[in-house]
Parts: structure tokens; C-alpha cells; sequence
């Protein structure tokens, strides 16, 4: 029971770092920006704004509703979180449906920090999804 709490409390705390890193980097991605079908303006800055809020809302659920599939979503969103911090770092990301491309920039060492608490919200709620709560 310890170490589901325990698991429970770092998967939130990990979620939240992630949250602060993409808030605080938004701003400097805002220019990078592109046109979707019927004018829609989205711009990279406005895609880590995203990132933040979920990890935000992510963070929230798995503390008030620490079940498998709470566990489960934050082990999918972590995932694609973290394939895509790593990918941006070996080089730019095309991303689909028109949306902006991920430029590689200068701020390694906030993708590390961001990486590194994707990947421990993944080990965590790996965790929290394969223990039974009592």
C-alpha cells in the first residue's frame, strides 16, 4: 500500500515538472507557426501550452483517481510525451495533419529535465496499473 502512494506521489510530481517545462518554454516557441486548412493559425508555443495543461490535468486525475485506467492513460500520454522529446532532440519533427514543425533548439538541458520526468511518470504508472489497490 506504501509504495502505490509512493507511486502515486511521484507519477504527480513528474507530471507537474513536465507541465512547468513546456509552460516555461511555450513563450519561446510562439513564432514557429504555421497555417492549417481553413486559416487556423497553431503555433508550437500553443502546442507545449497543450502539453502543460495535460500533464497538469494528468497529474490532477492520478491523485484523486489513482486506478488502472488513470494509471493506463498517464502511461500512454507519458509515452507519446517522451518518444516525442527524445525525437526532437536527434533532429526536427514533421509532425502530421499540417501542424508546425518541432525545431531542435538550445534547450537540451530542459529536454533532458522534461524526458526525465516523462519517463518517470511511465515507470510510475506502469506501477500504479500492475498493483492491486487494497
Amino acid at each position: 500500500m506504501a509504495f502505490r502512494v509512493a507511486a502515486v506521489i511521484w507519477t504527480a510530481i513528474a507530471l507537474a515538472v513536465a507541465a512547468v517545462v513546456h509552460f516555461f518554454l511555450a513563450p519561446q516557441f510562439d513564432l514557429v507557426q504555421t497555417r492549417l486548412e481553413g486559416g487556423f493559425v497553431v503555433t508550437v508555443g500553443q502546442l507545449f501550452r497543450v502539453a502543460a495543461v495535460t500533464n497538469g490535468l494528468l497529474a490532477a486525475l492520478i491523485l484523486v483517481r489513482p486506478r488502472r485506467w488513470s494509471a493506463l492513460l498517464v502511461t500512454a500520454a507519458s509515452l507519446a510525451g517522451l518518444a516525442l522529446t527524445v525525437s526532437s532532440t536527434v533532429g526536427p519533427i514533421e509532425l502530421p495533419f499540417g501542424l508546425p514543425t518541432i525545431p531542435v533548439g538550445t534547450w537540451l538541458q530542459l529536454r533532458v529535465v522534461a524526458a526525465a520526468a516523462e519517463a518517470l511518470a511511465v515507470v510510475g504508472s506502469i506501477m500504479i496499473a500492475s498493483r492491486r489497490s487494497r
